[in-house]
């Protein structure tokens, strides 16, 4: 991808991500390509796809589990409070209960869109405004204040690939950037390659 390698994220024995988005958008083709970046490097690495209405833009969380080797990993969900970063794909998801529930206060590092993507409270309300002020204080309340970035990955990504459907890999590279991925560009990079997927 022609960045330079950035520090990993120290990996004691696991580190936890947890990816949130909504149906369609590539959280789980995330959540695969980390997988393979992981298993390229040698490390052990669980992913576990929680789809639920996937299909129909509904709520999807991919949890990840990196590991120094694979037999420290005994459980691929992340429990209560055991995350140690986010990738918010979408906010509404990641200011979620089933979300917030898994961010450790002034542990987890959060990095999250802030697009404005309309729910079905929408169709069933026309005035129905996006909540976007008290999601970002959920978030900031569960995390800290400084563990969490709010960029609006959609508007930069249509303006850099001209497709919104980039955003969530374009959030990935921001959480790269930021130390919150424990394996290296290369190995993201051959893993998007062998995915085969524009």
């Amino acid at each position: 991808i022609g960045l330079p390698d950035v520090a990993l994220p120290p990996i004691a024995d696991t580190w936890s991500l947890l990816v949130t988005g909504i149906g369609g958008t590539g959280v789980v083709t995330i959540g695969q390509v980390l997988g393979m970046a992981a298993h390229l490097e040698g490390r052990g690495v669980t992913v576990l796809d929680m789809a639920g209405l996937a299909q129909k833009n509904g709520a999807v969380m991919s949890f990840v589990r990196f590991g120094r080797d694979p037999d420290v990993l005994h459980a691929p969900r992340i429990g209560t409070a055991s995350a140690d970063a986010v990738i918010g794909c979408d906010i509404v998801v990641t200011a979620g209960k089933e979300a917030l529930q898994r961010i450790a206060p002034g542990h987890t590092r959060v990095v999250a869109n802030v697009a404005m993507t309309p729910t079905a409270d929408f169709t069933r309300d026309a005035d129905w405004r996006f909540p976007r002020g008290s999601m970002e204080a959920a978030l900031q309340q569960a995390a800290g204040a400084d563990r969490v970035a709010f960029i609006d990955a959609t508007r930069l990504a249509t303006g850099l690939f001209g497709d919104a459907i980039a955003a969530n890999m374009f959030l990935l590279g921001v959480a790269w950037q930021k130390g919150l991925i424990p394996v290296s560009a290369r190995a993201i990079d051959r893993a998007i390659e062998l995915n085969e997927v524009a």
